[in-house]
């Protein structure tokens, strides 16, 4: 990891551009970034929905760390399959190499104490999407009145574990909330960068030719690898060819869109019904765009008619997503490569709504929902799945719909809301 810079007000004009990788969590991307003064890494989970700075205490020990400035907040997530909490702390960062090098010396920062959520090999995450989902809550009156002194949460002072985590966050929510700033927009208020970030997508799932290699011989493989560019724009041809489709963001508490249809093949245009105003305040539209989730997880309606779509075409379709969605809920593996590519898949497309009222259609081959040698060597996973249990009827659109792309996250568009500008990934 390079040096911190001299100066924490470098600008970067053209971005700062980052490698990333699948090898470590296996189903999304992560960065490295160096924490505190013992500068330890993290491998981060780059995720567009939710805005947390996390990081797992393995990666990072704070109890050696002296750039930490410990505060009297803690955070509690949940997110749908999984939930954490911890302290908040403030500290230095570094990330990048070279000319990319960049560090930041008052980074808000959560330390998992307790979890119930599988990171695989992944040390955290990074949180990118809009400051209204990063907030904390000041437990700083609790322990005054249970006489600590100083009234702050590193050393964590809670028994919180995996077994109370319920119990912990009922507390938690009763107590004032703070409002914390992600990293991505405080280097953006400081003018370092613009407020948009670009992500090379090239698979949803980590790409394995022998079960019995490590995560750094799984990070050389250039199909497991990414470039993400802090404050980049269009202008990276190295990284992407083609025009750009723009897909518009329609609300800032997610990067939420709107989902108008999808088609299987050449048939019919599936309608995918609004977001039910019930959930308008907890979900804001009916889909996002979700760089955390390895799979496209549909409203179940929508989902359902897609698996339709798929039986009118060859029934032999949907019958081998269940062996799939059978054998990866006892095992947690996927069926063969070789019984995947002797059906004749369809291309989905997906039609959101664009600038100015515009449609934008974006193509889902099947090399990217039902990607080869993903995961194990020799297997197929298929990545469209129903709507979560007591969820609202939204879609969460992750890297399938994103593999093969360069994704811009131009949140500097139409006043602060923005717009995602996707286009072909340039090939290797």
């Amino acid at each position: 990891m390079s040096a911190l810079p001299d100066r924490n007000d470098v600008q970067y004009p053209g971005g700062i551009h980052l490698a990333i990788s699948l090898a470590w969590a296996k189903g999304a991307y992560t960065v490295p970034i160096a924490f505190g003064s013992g500068r330890r890494t993290a491998n981060l989970v780059l995720d567009t929905g939710s805005s947390t700075l996390v990081v797992l205490p393995h990666a990072y020990l704070p109890e050696d760390d002296e750039a930490l400035s410990a505060t009297a907040w803690a955070q509690e997530v949940r997110y749908g399959q999984g939930t954490w909490a911890g302290p908040v702390v403030r500290t230095r960062l570094a990330f990048g190499h070279g000319a990319h090098a960049c560090g930041i010396d008052d980074a808000e920062v959560s330390v998992i104490e307790a979890a119930a959520q599988d990171f695989r090999d992944a040390d955290g995450i990074f949180g990118l999407a809009y400051s209204g989902l990063d907030i904390a809550h000041d437990m700083g009156g609790v322990l005054s009145a249970r006489g600590a002194d100083p009234a702050l949460t590193w050393p964590w002072p809670f028994e919180a574990d995996d077994d109370d985590l319920d119990a912990f966050g009922t507390l938690l929510r009763q107590q004032p909330r703070v409002a914390l700033q992600p990293l991505f927009s405080q280097l953006a208020g400081q003018g370092r960068i613009q407020d948009r970030f670009g992500m090379l997508v090239r698979r949803a799932l980590v790409h394995v030719l022998d079960d019995a290699v490590d995560d750094d011989v799984l990070d050389a493989d250039p199909l497991n690898r990414g470039v993400m560019v802090l404050g980049g724009g269009e202008d990276a041809p190295a990284l992407h060819t083609g025009r750009f489709q723009d897909v518009r963001i329609v609300h800032d508490l997610y990067y939420n869109a709107n989902l108008l249809a999808v088609q299987v093949g050449d048939r019919p245009r599936i309608a995918v019904p609004p977001l039910d105003p019930q959930y308008a305040r907890r979900a804001a539209s009916n889909a996002i765009l979700d760089t955390g989730s390895s799979f496209l997880v549909l409203e179940a309606g929508t989902h359902d008619a897609i698996m339709a779509g798929l039986t009118a075409i060859d029934p032999r379709l949907p019958a081998l997503c269940g062996k799939f969605r059978d054998t990866f809920n006892a095992s947690g593996h996927g069926v063969a490569n070789a019984e995947v590519d002797a059906l004749d898949w369809p291309v989905l497309t997906f039609h959101l709504e664009g600038e100015g009222g515009s449609e934008t259609a974006l193509a889902c081959p099947p090399e990217h929902y039902w990607p080869r040698n993903a995961m194990y060597a020799g297997e197929s996973f298929f990545l469209l799945m129903p709507q979560l249990p007591g969820w609202p009827n939204e879609s969460i659109l992750g890297l399938p719909l994103m593999a093969g792309h360069y994704c811009l996250f131009d949140r500097c568009a139409d006043g602060g809301v923005g717009r995602v500008r996707i286009a072909p990934a340039h090939p290797l």
